[in-house]
Order: structure tokens, then C-alpha cells, then sequence
């Protein structure tokens, strides 16, 4: 290849990246990784969105909905799903696809809804597929974004869409380390001893959760703690401690639950607090039934055996004397 056609090559290359649509970068948070727990905030933003407007498709099990954004002048955009819109959600899979227009700035597919007011999809104001009812929305999502995908093969459309996919949960609190067979039972904590009870949630870490400890045979309320919730992967985490010296002897139950709600999201355990062991203090054990003599008794041994070896040696000298 010789410099003249490198050249021309490289102009080319050029020409065509400025004027190919870039499609935007989105960015998703939260309330745990790929999870919307309802009544929790969820949060779309993004970058280089700079074909103007673009759209939000938020599909799901009896929910069918698109939100439009204008970026900044450098192309930066955000929107917020507010508790009251996520607390609507219904449990199941959800997909939220961003909608570029595409260098020519124009939105050529659209939602819409038929004669009788069942969602479609429409290319230019042109039914390309029928939804259905929203009320009649499965969980499998994918038919409709697959749709959405295909619909950038159609002549004279120029819109690209970024899909992706997300679970809605109920709000839950779990406790960690819980006894073996049990659903409720955590292990046994020493009283004088700091108590350490650990656990995961779904909900998101810019939400608290409150704990409280009750006393299980009156169930009088010992004390209540305020909780941070710890960003995880792919949970979130929340640790609850009293220092010591704990609690006193007895029988306990702890509730950790969401400070939104006072009907979901909570979670309760029970746990013992025992006096320590104390190890009781034995005799040194003989070997077989030997008994030990007492220290006088051992002198007084010694001193008769000597005196009776030097009575002996002086009986001997005497007789040889004579």
C-alpha cells in the first residue's frame, strides 16, 4: 500500500467514526447488585449521550412504562425511580433498556397502545407488534426487548437500545451463623461477654435498619439499636453488637427490620445467654493406692535409722577392743 492510499484510508476511518452514532453509557444503582428491592430507589444515570433526548423502557410483570431524559450539554443524564414507583413493582424480573435516537436526534420507535388500549410497539407512529394488556405481562421479559433489538434492522431507523435486567424482591433480612436445622436459633452467648450477631439484606445501603432485643418469657424490651446497611457483593451486610459485659442470664429474641415499614423486611432470631463454665478444682491424683507420708513422719524415719546404724557400729568396736 503505498502513502497515497494509507492516507485516503485513514480519512476514511476518520469520516466514518464522526459520523456513526455513539450510543450513550448507562449506569445503574441499586439496592443490592442486579436487585430492586421494592420501595427502594433506583437510580439510571449516564454519559455521551449526545443525539439528544433519550428514553427509559422499564418492562416488567404487570408493568409497562418509558421515562424520556434530556442530557446535559455534555451529554450526562440521570433519573431517579422513587419508592413510591419500585413499591409498585411486582416480584419477578424487570428489564430497563436505554433508548438512544441515534445521530439523526429523532425517536423512530415508540410505545403506543391499540383500539382496544393494549399496549404495542410503533415505528413512526406504525404498529410493529402488539404487547397486550398490561395487567397480562408475564415475568419473561426478553420477547419484548428482543422485539425493541430487532427493531434497529428496520429500514429508516437509526435508534440503538441497551437492555439490562434486574429482579425485584420483597425486602428481607437474614441472620448468619444460625444453629444447624434451625430457622430462628443463633448460638449461645455468654453473659459478661460482647454479643456479636451478624446478618444480610437485600435492601439498599443508603436505607438503616432498627434492632431491638426483647427478653423471650416476658417479652419486655431490653434495648434497641439503629443499624447501617453495608454494601456487598452480591449481598449486603449488617452487624449488630452489644459490649461487654452483654447481657445478663436468659432467654432472648432479636427483630432487625426496615425503618420504611413496619410490615416487611423483617427479620427475627432467638439466642441464649449463659453464665460461663467454671472448671472445679481437683486433689492431685496417686499412682495406684499408694499413700502419701507425711513430712514428720519421714524425718522421724531417718533419724531412728541412723541412730540404730551408729548404736551397731559402736557395739562392734567394742567388742574387738577386748
Amino acid at each position: 500500500m503505498n502513502t497515497k492510499t494509507m492516507r485516503a484510508t485513514i480519512i476514511i476511518v476518520l469520516i466514518v467514526f464522526m459520523v456513526t452514532p455513539v450510543a450513550a453509557s448507562v449506569y445503574y444503582s441499586s439496592s443490592a447488585p442486579q436487585i430492586i428491592t421494592k420501595g427502594d430507589t433506583f437510580s439510571i444515570s449516564g454519559t455521551g449521550a449526545k443525539n439528544g433526548m433519550v428514553t427509559i423502557w422499564i418492562i416488567g410483570r404487570n408493568y409497562f412504562d418509558t421515562l424520556a431524559v434530556t442530557p446535559d450539554r455534555y451529554g450526562n443524564f440521570s433519573v431517579f425511580l422513587k419508592p413510591t414507583t419500585t413499591e409498585k413493582f411486582s416480584i419477578g424480573q424487570y428489564a430497563v433498556v436505554l433508548q438512544d435516537p441515534g445521530a439523526n436526534g429523532v425517536v423512530e420507535i415508540e410505545p403506543g397502545t391499540d383500539s382496544s388500549g393494549n399496549l404495542t410497539i410503533m415505528n413512526r407512529g406504525k404498529i410493529i407488534e402488539k404487547i397486550g394488556a398490561r395487567q397480562d405481562l408475564k415475568a419473561n421479559v426478553q420477547p419484548i426487548v428482543t422485539v425493541l433489538r430487532d427493531a434497529t434492522n428496520l429500514q429508516g431507523v437509526d435508534d440503538t437500545f441497551q437492555p439490562e435486567y434486574f429482579f425485584i424482591e420483597e425486602p428481607s433480612v437474614h441472620f448468619d451463623n444460625l444453629v444447624a436445622g434451625s430457622a430462628t436459633q443463633l448460638p449461645d452467648q455468654i453473659t459478661g461477654e460482647r454479643i456479636a450477631i451478624a446478618g444480610t439484606t437485600n435492601m439498599g445501603p443508603e436505607n438503616y435498619l432498627r434492632a431491638h432485643v426483647y427478653n423471650r418469657v416476658t417479652n419486655a424490651l431490653i434495648t434497641s439499636n439503629t443499624l447501617p446497611i453495608l454494601a456487598g457483593n452480591p449481598v449486603n451486610h449488617w452487624a449488630y453488637e452489644i459490649n461487654a459485659p452483654g447481657l445478663p442470664q436468659g432467654e432472648y429474641y432479636l427483630t432487625v427490620g426496615w425503618l420504611k415499614s413496619n410490615q416487611t423486611g423483617n427479620g427475627v432470631a432467638k439466642f441464649t445467654v449463659e453464665n460461663p463454665i467454671t472448671s472445679t478444682q481437683l486433689p492431685p491424683p496417686y499412682a495406684g493406692s499408694e499413700t502419701a507420708v507425711p513430712r514428720d513422719d519421714v524425718s522421724t524415719f531417718l533419724f531412728l535409722t541412723i541412730s540404730g546404724v551408729l548404736i551397731v557400729i559402736l557395739i562392734i568396736f567394742a567388742v574387738g577392743k577386748k
